[in-house]
C-alpha cells in the first residue's frame, strides 16, 4: 500500500469575515512555489484580502480558481504576464456585461 500524505491546513478568519487561506496554503492548493504567489500580488493579478500580524497575505478561496486561470492563459497559451492581466480584466468585463444582458432580459420578459 502507497503512503499517503496529508497536509495540515491552517484555516484564519480576516475580521471575522470568510475563512482565507495563508499564501502558502493557496500555493500549496494550486501546485506553484509561494514566491510565484508573491510575485503575482506584485504584479497585480491577484489581490490579498488582508495581512496578518506577522505580514503575511490571507486570500480568500475564491483566489484559487484566478490563479488557476493565470497559470493555464500563461502555460497553455504563452501569454506573458502583463498579457494575462488585460485578459483576465477583458474576461471580467464580458462577465459584466453578460450579467446585465440577462439582467434587462429578464426584465423585458417581465414586462417592465
Amino acid at each position: 500500500m502507497a503512503d499517503q500524505k496529508y497536509i495540515m491546513v491552517q484555516v484564519k478568519e480576516a475580521h471575522g469575515a470568510l475563512p482565507c487561506l495563508t499564501l502558502r496554503e493557496v500555493a500549496w492548493r494550486c501546485g506553484v512555489h509561494p514566491e510565484l504567489i508573491d510575485r503575482f500580488i506584485r504584479m497585480g493579478l491577484i489581490d490579498a484580502v488582508e495581512w496578518d500580524a506577522a505580514g503575511e497575505a490571507l486570500f480568500h478561496y475564491e483566489v484559487i480558481p484566478v490563479i488557476r486561470r493565470i497559470l493555464r492563459i500563461r502555460n497553455q497559451l504563452g501569454v506573458n504576464y502583463a498579457g494575462v492581466g488585460v485578459i483576465l480584466e477583458l474576461m471580467a468585463r464580458i462577465d459584466t456585461l453578460e450579467s446585465r444582458i440577462r439582467d434587462l432580459e429578464r426584465r423585458l420578459r417581465a414586462g417592465e
